[in-house]
């Protein structure tokens, strides 16, 4: 019974190096947020002379010189970053889901040709439209405009979202729709009632994929947009000649805390729609 014992609780040895593999990504993905936890807390001369040491003593100065800049407008930026990540996101949502059930519901012409339309939105890389969209906004007088912009991170991000509804949508039996008709019900509300409550997981996880694309996205607002955003600001604190590192990180802390709280209270829905496709119901 105790040699049995001892066997049963034996581990393999394949578990052991998995988990150590595991441990050791985990470390590096840990690693860069280490970093920015620790200098935000440290002059730009600690930070230069042992970035990787705790901040013994720390200094809130980064935060509070990055809140009281009066050169940089912190709130403005966020309030920038925001307005383009939830109504870019949105419209981006609501056209991708109406044009994937189409695409998979009606099987005309029109549908192939769309369907080979947004094929070729995801093989085009989004960096070749930067010169001919500044040129567009400098001729237009646009420059600046956040409605616009917000325009321009929609039609970055529709082809991957219409594709990923276009594979969840594909999945769901037509029978729930056949029987929505019969019981009176149209298009509209089969779509909204029926269909967007089953693709919910790929919902939440579109809108973290492109909401996070669209929130530190670097070059879009300030190239094409010319519109300072929260990610804008952490090249304000970079200079030509010298860079004040502490400020650098409290911009990159500032950014990237949003993200954080938000993927933690949809993390549940995140993985429910990155595996909704790996078991077989």
């Amino acid at each position: 019974m105790n040699e049995k014992k001892k066997r049963s609780r034996k581990i393999p040895a394949g578990g052991i190096v998995l988990k150590g593999i595991m441990l050791l990504l985990a470390a590096v993905v840990a690693l860069p947020l280490y970093i920015t936890i620790v200098n935000v807390f440290k002059t730009t001369k600690q930070i230069s002379r042992s970035p990787m040491s705790l901040p013994i003593p720390p200094t809130f100065s980064n935060i509070t010189g990055v809140l009281q800049d009066p050169n940089v407008n912190i709130w403005q930026m966020y309030m920038n970053s925001l307005v383009i990540t939830v109504f870019g996101a949105s419209i981006c949502i609501l056209v991708s889901a109406m044009a994937a059930y189409y695409l998979t519901r009606e099987r005309t012409r029109l549908s192939g040709i769309l369907y080979i339309y947004f094929l070729f939105g995801l093989m085009v890389p989004y960096v070749i439209v930067y010169v001919p969209l500044v040129t567009m906004f400098n001729k237009l007088g646009v420059s600046g405009s956040l409605p616009w912009l917000v325009m321009v991170f929609v039609s970055g991000s529709i082809s991957f979202s219409t594709f990923m509804y276009y594979g969840f949508m594909g999945g769901i039996s037509r029978d729930l729709e056949e029987a929505a008709i019969i019981d009176g019900a149209g298009s509209f509300t089969i779509f909204w009632k029926i269909i967007m409550p089953l693709v919910r997981p790929c919902t939440t996880t579109i809108a973290i994929f492109i909401g996070l694309s669209m929130w530190n996205d670097f070059l879009t607002p300030l190239l094409i947009g010319q519109v300072k955003t929260i990610t804008v600001g952490i090249y304000t604190a970079i200079g030509p000649y010298a860079s004040d590192w502490g400020s650098v990180f409290a911009y990159v802390m500032f950014a990237t805390l949003p993200i954080a709280v938000a993927y933690i209270f949809a993390q549940k829905q995140f993985i429910a729609g990155l595996t909704a496709g790996a078991i077989k119901g």
